[in-house]
């Protein structure tokens, strides 16, 4: 029931017009990672809808402003693009008809003042109703809020409602930046508490060069590409397949090695996942590693054989801190 689009300025409008009592109750924002400062947002216009018979949507950019302006930063996504949308897809209302518009970030979109972004943007995306965090500002630097959308928006029949930031049991405010800090420091645990949900590695299994199935510890080798790169080293990880009806199925307990492997060629930052007690063909497959547990620093061994020892003993404590996968 969820209507994924992807929409530029200069795009035809998805709404027909103002004056259709037709309408959207859209969550807007960055939203990376989807952690639970942002579910609270999205929950918010999914009640909006159902209350006021609006269709429920997510405004979202891309690519991320971040990239467009700091096209030289480290990868920092918190999720690819196909699981963003499965996440948000996940907290619309599934019972009636939804949208997830991608509004390109561009230099158009850059150089829209508010005014104008409220005036063409969002009329034209059919919005009514708008959500975000308390801190959202937009338009040309920066220069539209709230106050702005609710003065200029009274003449194209448009609200917005600011949702209080979701703050932690320390009254720190849950955000992006702090679960990138959370995983740089190898705490995927706290990182967990404010996506959620476990934080994973996402994407397609590539062509390895088979060392691990040669020393005993075969892999299912994924390019972290344009994720935030965790604390590199090794992690207790559980595994989740998509299936091509997208559905999400565990398919057991493992251990992963996250970094650029110093003991053998390096091949750039790869999730090295060692699946344990049965040997499947994942080749081209999309999983879900979800760390659960740090373990160790990646280091560099003098050989295989002390590589292959380590690898056994980080499989036996990863073991002990996983709870039992029952294959039925």
């Amino acid at each position: 029931m969820v209507d994924v689009i992807n929409w530029a300025i200069n795009d035809a409008p998805l709404a027909q017009g103002c004056s259709s009592e037709a309408g959207l109750a859209a969550a807007i924002g960055n939203f990376d990672g989807v952690h639970r400062g942002h579910q609270k947002v999205v929950a918010a216009a999914t009640e909006a809808a159902q209350r006021n018979n609006l269709t429920s949507a997510v405004i979202t950019f891309d690519p991320h402003p971040r990239e467009f302006f700091r096209r030289d930063d480290a990868p920092f996504h918190l999720a690819d693009r196909r699981e963003k949308d499965r996440l948000l897809s996940d907290l619309l209302d599934q019972s009636a008809p939804a949208k997830i518009i991608h509004l390109r970030f561009d230099d158009a979109l850059r150089k829209t003042d508010a005014r104008h972004f409220i005036s063409h943007v969002l009329v034209s995306l059919g919005v009514r109703h708008l959500f975000a965090g308390i801190n959202f500002a937009f338009g040309k630097e920066r220069g539209g809020d709230f106050e702005t959308i609710n003065k200029i928006g009274k003449d194209v029949g448009m609200e917005a409602t600011a949702i209080p930031l979701l703050v932690d049991d320390n009254t720190a405010v849950i955000s992006s930046s702090r679960v990138r800090a959370a995983l740089q420091a190898g705490d995927p645990e706290s990182a967990a508490v404010m996506l959620g949900r476990d934080w994973a590695v996402t994407g397609k299994v590539i062509k390895g060069d088979a060392r691990g199935r040669s020393i005993g510890f075969p892999t299912a080798n994924i390019a972290l590409g344009s994720l935030q790169f965790p604390a590199f080293g090794v992690y207790a990880v559980e595994i989740d397949l998509e299936e091509d009806n997208g559905r999400i199925r565990k398919i057991g307990n493992g251990v992963a090695n996250i970094g650029i492997r110093p003991t053998v060629q390096n091949r750039g930052v790869l999730c090295e996942t060692h699946l344990f007690d049965r040997d499947v063909d994942l080749y081209d497959k999309r999983l879900l590693v979800r760390l659960k547990t740090f373990l160790r620093p990646e280091q560099k061994f003098s050989g295989i054989k002390e590589l292959t020892h380590q690898i056994g003993l980080d499989a036996e404590k990863a073991r002990q801190l996983l709870p039992p996968f029952s294959f039925s």
